[in-house]
């Protein structure tokens, strides 16, 4: 299968944990199931947890699963990480306020791929989470994944330049790029 082609969720959901979760994930595959569309052209981001290279899906499409709905605060904690990559950016900030202070090695990339998002609420919502954040977690994940921080930070900057200079005319202010340096100064 091409990086462009329609991939079973299930292995999606397995791809984008370490080995040592299958269960976890096979878990999140089953709970969420009802709710994808396993037609959605899925792409992933190679990340290295811990010496694992995972696949954190770019978006997930979820018909029925809304940010309104009770049935996110009752999702395994590997669920919600995975809602973190929905196409829906309320789902996707609901998730992820759910999930950040889980001090987890597993959670982590899921938390760090928000700061390249353009949904400046769910980029605030890490920004303001960073003193609860595990340092030593974040720091390996960043030492551990240097050319997905570049990404990260280029993203980071398209946005603040393209919507946010007039809210951010400082780029070191736009709260991506704040995040990044924070967790890159707990990696030096």
């Amino acid at each position: 299968m091409d990086a462009l082609s329609p991939k079973p969720f299930k292995e999606a959901a397995r791809r984008a944990f370490p080995f040592g979760m299958a269960a976890l994930a096979d878990d999140a595959a089953s709970e969420l199931s009802s709710f994808i569309d396993d037609t959605y052209r899925q792409r992933s981001e190679a990340i290295d947890v811990t010496g694992q290279m995972i696949a954190i899906p770019q978006r997930l499409h979820f018909v029925g699963l809304s940010a309104s709905s009770d049935r996110l605060g009752n999702l395994n904690p590997a669920s919600r990480c995975l809602v973190t990559r929905a196409t829906d950016g309320h789902l996707r900030q609901q998730a992820a306020r759910s999930i950040i202070d889980h001090q987890s090695a597993w959670v982590a990339p899921f938390v760090l791929m928000l700061l390249g998002e353009y949904v400046i609420e769910i980029v605030e919502d890490v920004r303001d989470a960073l003193p609860i954040l595990d340092q030593s977690v974040y720091a390996n994940l960043i030492r551990e994944n240097r050319q997905t921080v570049q990404k990260l930070r280029a993203r980071a900057t398209s946005y603040w330049d393209a919507y946010y200079r007039p809210r951010y005319p400082l780029k070191r202010d736009y709260p991506g790029l704040q995040a990044l340096h924070e967790m890159e100064t707990w990696a030096a």
